[in-house]
């Protein structure tokens, strides 16, 4: 209970932080709208509140119904948020938009007036047995088209929200965004499971079903059901957390680290783009002008590549798809194959061996432009970060290549 309550408190806390900024932004006050709703279903899923609401409105499973309404409700704005954003499952689809909109309010007044026949709007829980009254009334016949309804209209929805989310959230990749993504299709997934889960335990009780199934299916329901909740709601969130400041800071930090290896190497082979050099440890203690400091590192980095010549290597996109990871994109095995080329060309410089001269009349190369393509800092710091983040692949396969031309020398 009290992991519960603690739960819950964080939940509202973070949604209501998130206040849409843009209000003249309708997906934005959808998502919030749908992270309130998610804040207010789990808030309705603690057993004081449950029990409070039934008190005060004199029906005993009405904080059931509500958190089915609500999960309606929440669903069909997910919809939308994911539709007007990525666009419809099926691109050929000509239905309006208030269609999804009509159908939700008709699946709520179907669950309602399903509810008023059934015995569960004057008869309580068992709430020691059962998780929510679906499972206690499973063989009456209003309870079991109250559950159909209740699972084909979400589960129908989860999996197209799932569909979107999982798709465009693997195309943003390692980003808050791909993460948040990826997040609310696992959520997806979760309340799927929620509803398949369910579905079993009204069929078993409706059959008369005894045993362990029986026993353990409340512990499984509500663990779904928390998953599904918390999963979607952090997902929901996890892509505004970039602009928060101590996130951002965090995020510098970690860029700055992440391509000190890099700008090291670099100062060996020209010393002159360090305007002020610092040791590892310095460098790692130190926590001001951190967005200065990136900024700055950025660009001695790009200096360093310009001051060199990269060596030609051919067939050097083959040799990275070999040597790389398999799951490496083409933008970023194209990016690695121009970090080798400058890498062989470092390693020489380090060696002092002579540059090699230009043809008459032609410009001196210099380093790929498409390797030096980022339009801001934050798209040249993910730019580096790739090849940081495969420094060993870059000097592994330069120290090879090198190892083959002195062999062919010999």
């Amino acid at each position: 209970m009290t992991g519960g309550v603690l739960a819950v408190t964080v939940l509202w806390v973070v949604v209501l932080a998130q206040f849409p900024s843009q209000r003249q932004v309708p997906v934005r006050w959808a998502v919030w709208a749908t992270l309130v709703l998610l804040a207010a279903i789990g808030t309705l899923n603690l057993a004081a509140v449950g029990a409070w609401l039934d008190a005060a409105s004199g029906l005993p499973n009405a904080a059931d119904v509500a958190q089915h309404v609500l999960a309606v409700v929440a669903s069909t704005l997910a919809r939308y948020c994911v539709v007007q954003v990525f666009g419809p499952p099926r691109p050929r689809s000509r239905w309006p938009a208030l269609i999804p909109a009509a159908l939700a309010a008709a699946v709520v007044a179907a669950l309602l007036t399903t509810f008023a026949l059934s015995p569960a709007l004057t008869h309580p829980t068992d709430t020691a047995r059962y998780t929510d009254f679906p499972m206690q009334y499973a063989a009456d016949p209003q309870v079991i088209a109250y559950w159909l309804i209740f699972v084909a209209y979400l589960g129908t929805t989860f999996g197209v929200i799932a569909r979107l989310t999982w798709r465009y959230g693997r195309r943003a990749g390692r980003s808050p965004l791909g993460g948040g993504l990826l997040l609310v299709a696992a959520g997806m997934v979760a309340g799927l499971g929620y509803l398949a889960y369910g579905t079993a335990e009204v069929a078993a009780r409706a059959a008369g079903a005894r045993g362990p199934f029986i026993s353990t299916a409340p512990r499984f329901i509500q663990g779904l059901f928390g998953a599904l909740v918390v999963l979607v709601a952090v997902g929901g969130v996890l892509p505004a957390t970039r602009h928060w400041t101590l996130v951002r800071q965090a995020a510098r930090y970690r860029s700055l680290r992440q391509l000190y290896p890099l700008w090291a190497a670099l100062c060996q082979a020209v010393p002159g783009i360090a305007l002020d050099p610092a040791p590892a440890w310095a460098d790692r203690l130190d926590p001001r002008d951190l967005q200065v400091r990136l900024y700055r590192r950025v660009i001695e980095i790009r200096d360093g590549y310009l001051a060199l010549t990269p060596v030609e290597v051919p067939g050097i996109e083959d040799l990275v798809a070999a040597a790389g990871p398999d799951e490496l994109r083409a933008a970023d095995r194209a990016t690695l194959a121009a970090a080798i080329q400058l890498e062989l060309a470092r390693r020489a410089e380090l060696r002092g061996d002579p540059r090699p001269r230009p043809a008459a009349g032609a410009a001196p190369p210099t380093a790929s432009r498409e390797f030096l393509a980022g339009h801001d800092l934050d798209s040249e710091v993910r730019l580096l970060s790739t090849v940081a983040a495969h420094w060993a692949t870059v000097t592994l396969t330069a120290e090879r290549l090198e190892r083959g031309q002195l062999a062919a020398s010999r």
